[in-house]
């Protein structure tokens, strides 16, 4: 642990000669700029020659950056300022309260597309001085102790907080000198950009396994195949909610599920557990949301709890065959989203929706000959969530200790 000093009134952390200093952000370390308040007039829906896409808070939302339904606007000189580059570190300036749980103000992300952009409003960007280093800062930033202090100060309703200018460069904080800086931001980075790597293979290890279910199964698919119903190829259990006094976010009894909230890119995340779970799912069973909005799909990494929100799958035949499931059920999404649009007032499938549902049943060799041939290829999609699930850990264990001095770099010899 660093030794806190004082020295000439200043707050200071010495260790191996480099100094921590307690500053005001905005006095010398990083100043800010708030998005611009475009007219929705002016938007463009598709791109143009001399237009770019435009942030708006929807975008960085949840801590990264996205060009979903994204709308763009004309560029000319005098939106410079707020023109956006690789690199470039934003941040949610509304949103809700850190309760939500989702789009929460003072969420940070990173500018990590090559594509130009322009700043909305309510969207703020970190510009460092001097030779500070904006990857620090946007590290400083995901401390989960300053996003939830910056939340938590926020003003406004539970569902439009709201956050300045003036908290982000008003922030009291001990910073130390711009060489340990870089050297923190590099060893966080290296984890990111791992992380970064493991998800790219992934999309693409997807896309593969995606084409050759369709080259097989639909281009290739035999006149003579015959027709059916879901259960005639899997078997399926909906889910069933425990008593809402069985819930706990301590890891006591079984991860529960209850819907695409918990969905990530392959595994549910484990938020909630319940200590009387009442309907399971089995490992590396295909996992679909059947309550608004329905069709989001995971896998199941272990043995848990579905609650009514979900529906678990596997292969009738042979319940190892969980690639084949995987991405059957996921051929058959455009029907199951369909039932997104039914119901008074949100989309739902039930049990005999899924009874009902008609299918093509393709040769017992052929599923079998898929499943050896793509196995491997999804396995590795497995294990690799696996590693970046541990990269995370270890970054979110290492990020506090490195921002509040706990854990020092060697700037010769990395983290010591």
């Amino acid at each position: 642990m660093s030794e806190k000093l004082m020295k000439n009134g200043e707050l200071r952390v010495e260790n191996g000669g480099s100094a921590w200093r307690e500053v005001r952000l905005g006095d010398d370390k990083i100043d800010f700029i708030s998005g611009f308040a475009f007219k929705s007039k002016n938007f463009l829906d598709n791109q143009e020659e001399g237009s770019f896409p435009v942030i708006k808070i929807k975008n960085v939302a949840n801590g990264d950056v996205n060009l979903e339904k994204v709308v763009y606007h004309k560029f000319d000189e005098s939106l410079d300022r707020f023109k956006l580059s690789k690199g470039d570190v934003l941040i949610a300036m509304t949103g809700n309260h850190p309760q939500a749980m989702t789009q929460v103000v003072g969420s940070v992300s990173m500018y990590k597309l090559d594509t130009e952009a322009l700043l909305n409003q309510r969207v703020g960007k970190i510009v460092v001085k001097n030779d500070n280093s904006i990857n620090f800062f946007y590290y400083f930033f995901k401390d989960k102790e300053i996003h939830r202090y910056l939340a938590s100060n926020s003003s406004g309703s539970a569902n439009q907080a709201n956050i300045s200018k003036n908290d982000i460069l008003s922030l009291i904080s001990e910073i130390p000198e711009s060489t340990e800086q870089k050297a923190i931001a590099e060893v966080l980075s290296a984890l990111d950009d791992k992380i970064d790597l493991l998800h790219r293979q992934n999309k693409t290890l997807e896309q593969m396994a995606e084409t050759l279910f369709r080259q097989w199964f639909v281009v290739e698919a035999g006149e003579d195949w015959g027709e059916g119903v879901l259960p005639d190829e899997f078997d399926f259990l909906m889910g069933q909610s425990p008593k809402g006094s069985s819930f706990n976010e301590n890891k006591i009894g079984m991860p529960m599920f209850q819907g695409n909230a918990d969905f990530g890119f392959r595994f549910p995340s484990e938020r909630v557990y319940t200590t009387e779970p009442k309907r399971l799912a089995q490992p590396l069973d295909t996992l679909i949301s059947v309550r608004a909005p329905v069709g989001a799909q995971n896998m199941a990494e272990k043995k848990c709890c579905i609650g009514r929100g979900v529906a678990a799958f596997r292969y009738k035949a042979n319940h190892e065959f969980y690639t084949y499931t995987y991405f059957k059920l996921e051929s058959l999404m455009e029907e199951i989203k369909k039932f997104n649009d039914e119901g008074t007032v949100f989309g739902s499938i039930s049990k005999g929706d899924f009874q009902k549902m008609e299918i093509v049943i393709p040769p017992d060799d052929l599923v079998k000959k898929f499943e050896i041939k793509v196995k491997p290829v999804n396995d590795k999609v497995i294990k690799n969530c696996g590693q970046i699930r541990t990269l995370q850990s270890l970054r979110d264990t290492l990020l506090p200790k490195l921002m509040s001095g706990e854990v020092r770099v060697n700037f010769k010899e990395g983290v010591k």
